[in-house]
């Protein structure tokens, strides 16, 4: 990822902040909606991938599919958008994002980390709430190929997404 991210995105809209998460195509960064006043959770592709084709493609796809569903266990798409930023070396980069939901909480496997594996009632409950958005999903036509205890969140309500 590049260490020379803009400050914002969107001509100013989305204010980047700290760095929450990383996966396999992208980083996570907290950022400000100063539009809406509201924060937000910003999903960057790398920029060594973006100018991959499948991967661009498989990334605005998700952006397309998530943003069609609404459902209490699925995180909820914003917006999403494409930046070009120009890197020290004076290289121009693609920087596709897709603006989320900001859920407040811990992810399953930080959770299991610091408490141990979870009490069959929890346990119970958190496959509850990830069976319902993966049945919903399905319903839909959507696959998600990455289901993880890293990319389950609980939120500070006890709410899975």
């Amino acid at each position: 990822m590049s260490s020379n991210l803009p400050s914002s995105l969107a001509n100013g809209r989305y204010q980047l902040g700290q760095l929450i998460g990383r996966g396999g195509m992208a980083e996570v960064h907290v950022a400000l909606d100063t539009r809406l006043g509201r924060t937000v959770a910003i999903k960057i592709m790398r920029s060594d991938l973006a100018n991959d084709e499948i991967f661009l493609t498989r990334f605005r796809r998700e952006a397309h599919s998530v943003a069609q569903m609404n459902n209490p266990n699925i995180v909820n798409i914003y917006d999403s958008g494409e930046e070009t930023n120009v890197d020290e070396a004076g290289n121009t980069e693609r920087l596709p994002y897709i603006v989320m939901e900001c859920v407040k909480g811990q992810t399953l496997r930080d959770i299991i980390k610091v408490n141990g594996p979870l009490n069959q009632r929890d346990a119970e409950q958190v496959m509850l709430g990830v069976l319902g958005a993966l049945e919903y999903s399905h319903r839909m036509g959507i696959i998600h190929r990455d289901i993880k205890p890293g990319n389950i969140m609980i939120s500070e309500q006890g709410m899975v997404k």
